[in-house]
C-alpha cells in the first residue's frame, strides 16, 4: 500500500527549509556587499516583481492543475519542448545542489572542521541527501515536518536573545548613496524569493493542488526568511562590518549565549544550517532524476548515484572562497533569478496559448 502523499502544509514546510537556507544564508552576504545599509530596502522593492511572478505561478499550477510540468508540455506541445525543458530543469536543479553542498562544506571548513578534508565532509552530507532522495518526495515531507519547527524555534531564540546588542538606527538613512545600491540589490534580493517556483516541481507529489493561498503565504514566508537576519545582522554589526563578513547569519549565533553559564551557542546554528540544505539537496537531486520518468528503480538509483558522485566530485575544484563568493555575486545569483524569470514567463505564454486554443476548439 502506497503511503499518503503529502499535504499542502507539509510542501510548505518543505519550501521553508530548501527555499529558506538560500533566503536566510546564502545571499544575505551579496545583498550587503552591493547594497549596504539599502541592503533591506532591496528586499522591500522586491516584493513589487517577486508578487508578478507569483501571480504567474499561481496561473500556471491552476492551469496545469497540478501536472508534472514535462507532462504537460509534452501532452500540450510533443516532445520538442518538453526535452529541452527537462535538461534545463535536471542541469538547474544539479547546479542548485552543487552550490548548496560546496558552500556548506567551504562553512563547515571556515569555522568548525579546519582539519578535516573537503572531499570526506562533502561525501558524508551527499550520502545522507542521496537517501533521502531515494526515499523519495514524502520523506523529505515528513523529515521537513519534524526538522522544521525546531529550526523555527532556533530562529526565533537567537533574534531575541540578541536584541541587547541591536540597534535598529543603524537601518537609516536610506539612499544615502542614491537609488543604485538598493535597486542592485533587487537582483539578488529576487535570487531566493524566486525559489517559490520549485512548488511547480512538488506539485504533482501534493494529496490537494497548490491554492492561490498557498502561494501568497509561501511568498510571505520567503520575504520574512530574508528580512529578518539581514536586518538583524545590520543593526548587531552596523552595514559595514555586515558586509565584510562571509556568513553573517552564522556570527549572530557567536554572540548569542544561554543564561550565566554558557557563553557561545553557535553549535545550534550547525542543525539549522544542516537541516536546510539536506533537505534542499535531497529535492533537487530528486526532482533532476525524477524529471526524466524514469519506471525501473534500479535505472532510477543508478542515476541518483551518478549524480551524487559527480557532484561530490565537482567539490574537489580549487575554487577559494573568494573566488567561488565571487563567482556567486557576478554570474550565479543573477543567472538564477534571469532563468527562473525567463521559464516562468515562458511557461506561463506556453498555458495562455494552450487555454486559448482549447477555448477556441470548443466554440
Amino acid at each position: 500500500m502506497n503511503p499518503p502523499k503529502p499535504t499542502a502544509l507539509q510542501a510548505i514546510m518543505t519550501i521553508m527549509l530548501t527555499v529558506g537556507i538560500t533566503n536566510h544564508v546564502f545571499i544575505i552576504p551579496a545583498l550587503l556587499q552591493v547594497a549596504k545599509r539599502d541592503a533591506w530596502f532591496s528586499v522591500i522593492l522586491s516584493i513589487v516583481p517577486f508578487a508578478l511572478l507569483i501571480l504567474l505561478i499561481a496561473y500556471i499550477s491552476a492551469r496545469t492543475k497540478g501536472k508534472s510540468l514535462p507532462d504537460w508540455l509534452e501532452s500540450n506541445y510533443g516532445k520538442r519542448l518538453s526535452i529541452p525543458f527537462k535538461f534545463i530543469s535536471a542541469a538547474y536543479f544539479l547546479g542548485t545542489a552543487w552550490f548548496a553542498l560546496f558552500d556548506t562544506i567551504m562553512w563547515t571548513k571556515v569555522t568548525f572542521l579546519p582539519y578535516t578534508p573537503m572531499v570526506i565532509t562533502a561525501a558524508v552530507l551527499m550520502l545522507i541527501c542521496l537517501i533521502a532522495a531515494q526515499l523519495g518526495v514524502n520523506s523529505m515531507a515528513y523529515a521537513s515536518g519534524v526538522l522544521l519547527p525546531f529550526v523555527v524555534l532556533l530562529g526565533f531564540y537567537v533574534a531575541t536573545v540578541n536584541v541587547q546588542y541591536k540597534d535598529y538606527h543603524q537601518l537609516l538613512p536610506l539612499l544615502e548613496h542614491g537609488w543604485a545600491p538598493p535597486l542592485k540589490g533587487i537582483i539578488y534580493a529576487c535570487t531566493g524569493l524566486f525559489e517559490i517556483f520549485f512548488l511547480l516541481f512538488l506539485q504533482p507529489y501534493l494529496k490537494t493542488p497548490l491554492t492561490n493561498k498557498h502561494f501568497v503565504i509561501v511568498g510571505f514566508i520567503l520575504v520574512g526568511l530574508t528580512l529578518g537576519p539581514l536586518t538583524g545582522s545590520i543593526a548587531e554589526f552596523n552595514p559595514h562590518e555586515a558586509s565584510l563578513q562571509r556568513y553573517p547569519a552564522y556570527e549572530q549565533w557567536r554572540i548569542a549565549g544561554f543564561g550565566k553559564y554558557v557563553s557561545q551557542t553557535d553549535f545550534f546554528s550547525i542543525y539549522q544550517w544542516l537541516a536546510g540544505v539536506t533537505v534542499r539537496i535531497a529535492v533537487a537531486l530528486f526532482i533532476a532524476t525524477d524529471i526524466w520518468n524514469i519506471s525501473k528503480k534500479r535505472q532510477r538509483s543508478a542515476l541518483l548515484l551518478f549524480y551524487a558522485v559527480g557532484l561530490t566530485l565537482l567539490c574537489l575544484t580549487t575554487f577559494t572562497d573568494i573566488q567561488f563568493q565571487h563567482l556567486m555575486i557576478r554570474f550565479m545569483f543573477p543567472f538564477n533569478t534571469g532563468l527562473i524569470l525567463i521559464v516562468t514567463l515562458l511557461l506561463a505564454f506556453a498555458v495562455f496559448i494552450s487555454a486559448h486554443k482549447k477555448g477556441e476548439s470548443g466554440t
